[in-house]
């Protein structure tokens, strides 16, 4: 008994996760989120969960923790967009062989592992991770702040109906969902009725914004890229729902003539837009709507999207190619028209793939400069999670930026991210500290 209570003890001081009513950070030079320069030789108090003061003197308070950054640079917690937490195997496994818990265990160690990297907030954009947010909330895991969409609203043959060929249509059958389906990774549905149904239910488990499949996607097998999924009227009854509850309707899509539909019916971001024409843009821009686009994939091997494998199979390569080939024209016209543009990775996969999301600093570094790259991963994105309204889990203080009132949620890195993004790709040689909600986990100063 004694062993186990010292192997328990030891793990915790393994994550150095601590907690004091007063932290003092000092000797670093910060870079707020959203200023173009660090401020040198500054010191942040932070008490509780909050930052109560950014200053270059701050008297060390009584029984203080003190952590000294010697001249390192202290910047917010990275934000990551676009993940799915629970999508750590294959369809396959997750829908036909993998007992619920072990896929629930999977993904608390994905939750984990995104912290690790510095991604102090997510906002995860499909599958079952209420019950996650809640164990992270509670302390009862490591992770960062979720904001959860819950199943993904599909119609038949889109994007999310993950049946195989043969696997019959419950509405046509009237037979049963699918047991994957009932613990909440897709709704497959069909007309206004079930859209409303679908998008009530996610807001009704505690979706902080809804994810709908509005056109054609790589990995799932009946849609072709260019498919247009769901009619206005449906789009216009997720947005409807959304709206209600104060918050907004997030859509994968990658061709023009879906995004225009949906941005006519009221959705506030595109996810990926790889195949977005001038026009698109434009009207992203007049409706201030958002685009998270990924960079990363141009840069990866053909094992990220055949595991095991250095081939990717002709019938995929023909989804994935047109939207490789998109990427560069998409970023040049979200800079040209200066769009609101968030960092999102879709990094998903095996346990590991999440480092994945790391590129995508590197990778978007051919359009934006590394301060834009930044700002789009702590400000901009807190202006993008913000949509949520009145359903935000996270208001008692801000996200993205250090100042007064803000989450202390906080990076040091040895070295300088704003002239180098490599810095923030490379953690294990440069982050020295994470700090989530005024609690370090991880200490190597």
């Amino acid at each position: 008994m004694r062993t186990s209570s010292f192997f328990l003890l030891f793990l915790v001081f393994s994550f150095a996760v601590f907690s004091q009513n007063n932290i003092l950070i000092k000797n670093v030079n910060v870079w707020d989120g959203t200023s173009d320069r660090l401020n040198n030789n500054v010191s942040v108090l932070i008490e509780g969960n909050l930052i109560k003061m950014v200053s270059k003197n701050i008297s060390e308070p009584d029984g203080a923790t003190i952590l000294d950054g010697k001249g390192r640079t202290l910047i917010p917690g990275l934000s990551d967009a676009h993940v799915h937490l629970s999508a750590t195997m294959s369809d396959r496994e997750t829908r036909n062989e993998a007992h619920w818990m072990y896929t629930s265990i999977r993904t608390a160690k994905a939750a984990e592992n995104f912290l690790m990297l510095g991604f102090t907030t997510v906002r995860d954009l499909g599958g079952p991770v209420f019950g996650i947010k809640r164990a992270v909330d509670e302390g009862l895991i490591v992770g960062p702040r979720i904001y959860p969409s819950g199943a993904y609203i599909s119609q038949t043959s889109g994007h999310g109906d993950f049946r195989s060929a043969n696997e019959p249509s419950v509405q046509l059958s009237g037979g049963q969902l699918h047991p994957a389906d009932l613990l909440g990774w897709s709704y497959v549905v069909d007309g206004v009725p079930e859209v409303l149904k679908a998008s009530r239910e996610n807001l009704r488990k505690g979706a902080t914004q809804l994810k709908v499949m509005a056109g054609g996607g790589i990995a799932s097998d009946f849609d072709p890229i260019h498919s247009v999924q769901f009619t206005i009227e449906e789009l216009q009854a997720a947005v409807q729902a959304a709206a209600d509850w104060d918050t907004y309707v997030a859509v994968h899509i990658y061709e023009s003539k879906g995004a225009i539909r949906a941005l006519n019916a009221g959705v506030k971001c595109l996810d990926h837009g790889h195949l977005l024409n001038e026009e698109t843009i434009k009207l992203i821009k007049e409706k201030d709507a958002w685009l998270v686009p990924q960079a990363f994939w141009t840069d990866t091997p053909a094992s990220f999207w055949v595991p095991g494998s250095n081939v990717i199979p002709e019938a995929l390569n023909k989804k994935i190619k047109p939207v490789l080939e998109g990427t560069d024209t998409v970023f040049k016209l979200a800079k040209k028209y200066d769009i609101n543009v968030g960092f999102g990775s879709d990094a998903y996969g095996d346990l590991g793939y999440e480092s994945y999301a790391l590129t995508e600093f590197t990778s978007r570094a051919k359009w934006y400069t590394p301060i834009e790259i930044l700002k789009q991963a702590t400000s901009e994105n807190a202006r993008l999670l913000s949509l949520s309204g009145k359903i935000n889990p996270y208001t008692k203080g801000k996200l993205g930026v250090i100042e007064k009132g803000a989450y202390a949620d906080l990076l040091i890195y040895d070295g300088n991210p704003l002239e180098n993004i490599a810095v923030v790709a490379n953690p294990q040689q440069y982050l020295k500290l994470i700090m989530k909600d005024g609690k370090v986990y991880k200490n190597d100063l």
